[in-house]
């Protein structure tokens, strides 16, 4: 049988790549051999180490395929010495001279030889080179397939080559720089090629949400290929989002390379100026007793209104300040949970410096069959702009509150909100009693 091998004369334009926030890729690649009529082997090797084996299915024109064969017998440092043992090899050592023998022990950083007066152990890290009498032939250094044809006719074939593969993964980053009440917001993607192959010129898809597991491994969606010859260019490139089924999809408009070990950030949308409110919120269970800062809390309605209207995926957000000079300061960072259309995204932005609460019990009397305790919270603005401020209760069990000095909203069943405003050098005390009762 005739072994026919890999000849890529032309650049492929059809290869693309989805990529699964699972660690998993789907990769698409043309490929094309010159054979001669009837029964024939082709093979293919630029197949990363993560390649799942039940994974790949090659279409070829018009020709029937017999066989698809998997060969993994990757060349490993390891596995060369043992493949070794029992031959006679000439080990050369660094700065010494070459030590001949019968390799009979590879084990750990060492290996052992029977020379002709006795046993040497050496350590693999001063092995400049080993080899052996027989001729060397090139060890496989990745993964490969082959196939048995039967083509009809002499010449160029072609088809597509599909497959899985572990080694790839994205993640959204967001830049969130603050000025006043307004924001400019920067969606981008990190995608991250951690296998052992160069992916050029490849059309890139990013697909959000998690997939559904069988056996542990991800089971990706399979879609037909959308043409993206007619859209429009943007600088710099802007990805398109679309559905697929119950997930979202990122089509980058530019072919992308992605090398091995590289990670590669693209814009996912324009930036965008959005507005957005900050609450310096108090949180609390029944006894705490502390006196603290505030925590910033920045709310962002994702609807077309407040500019965006666009599915946010999970990722970590940066927040800049604008200094008076115009430049930028890092103001730290949090974890944004998926936002779809319509949905208010929750930001964390660390403690106030200057909004401070304090939260005393005054009163507290626990009986067989009830429990009561008094309240009071002080919260003092120390800067010089108004603020937001929002106390959070949390009281389990069957409870009612008395004597409250302000309006409070329950929020669930544990949990009621004090909200107000405080002008700049404003402080303000609020006072609450709860009281429960059993059986």
């Amino acid at each position: 049988m005739r072994i026919i091998y890999l000849f890529l004369p032309i650049i492929l334009l059809g290869q693309s790549m989805t990529v699964y926030k699972d660690n998993i890729a789907l990769v698409k690649e043309p490929v094309y051999w010159s054979v001669q009529a009837g029964l024939s082997e082709i093979t293919y090797d630029q197949l990363p180490n993560g390649l799942f084996p039940e994974s790949p299915f090659l279409l070829l024109h018009d020709v029937a395929i017999l066989y698809q064969r998997y060969n993994n017998n990757v060349f490993s440092g390891e596995k060369y010495f043992n493949d070794k043992l029992g031959q006679y090899v000439y080990v050369k050592i660094h700065n010494d001279k070459i030590q001949e023998g019968t390799l009979i022990e590879s084990k750990g950083n060492s290996i052992s030889i029977k020379t002709r007066k006795d046993i040497m152990t050496i350590s693999r890290s001063k092995v400049d080179y080993m080899y052996t009498r027989d001729l060397q032939t090139v060890p496989q250094l990745h993964p490969e397939l082959a196939w048995d044809i039967n083509s009809p006719m002499t010449g160029t074939i072609s088809g597509d080559l599909v497959y899985l593969s572990g080694g790839f993964d994205w993640n959204a980053v967001y830049r969130f720089v603050l000025d006043g009440n307004k924001g400019e917001l920067i969606p981008e993607a990190v995608i991250k090629n951690n296998s052992n192959v160069d992916f050029s010129n490849f059309t890139l898809k990013l697909v959000e949400g998690n997939l559904q597991k069988k056996g542990g491994r991800p089971q990706p969606i399979y879609r037909t290929e959308r043409s993206i010859s007619a859209m429009t260019i943007q600088t710099p490139p802007i990805a398109s989002e679309d559905a697929l089924g119950d997930f979202h999809i990122y089509l980058l408009p530019e072919r992308i390379s992605l090398s091995r070990n590289q990670s590669v950030t693209v814009r996912l949308y324009e930036p965008r100026n959005v507005d957005y409110t900050k609450t310096y919120v108090f949180q609390n269970s029944e006894r705490s007793k502390k006196e603290e800062p505030l925590k910033i809390e920045i709310k962002l309605a994702n609807t077309a209104e407040n500019g965006l209207g666009i599915p946010l995926p999970q990722g970590k957000i940066s927040l800049y300040l604008k200094s008076q000079d115009g430049s930028l300061e890092y103001a730290g960072e949090d974890e944004l949970k998926q936002v779809p259309r319509g949905e208010t995204a929750t930001i964390s932005a660390g403690k106030a410096f200057d909004v401070i609460g304090k939260r005393i019990v005054l009163h507290y009397d626990r009986q067989r069959k009830s429990e009561e305790a008094s309240i009071e919270i002080i919260v003092k603005n120390k800067r010089d702009e108004k603020v937001n401020i929002r106390l959070s209760e949390q009281i389990h069990g069957d409870w009612i509150i008395r004597d409250a000095s302000d309006n409070y909203i329950k929020k669930d069943a544990s949990t009621i909100h004090f909200p107000f405003s405080l002008d700049a050098g404003e402080y303000k005390t609020v006072t609450y009693t709860y009281r429960k009762e059993w059986k």
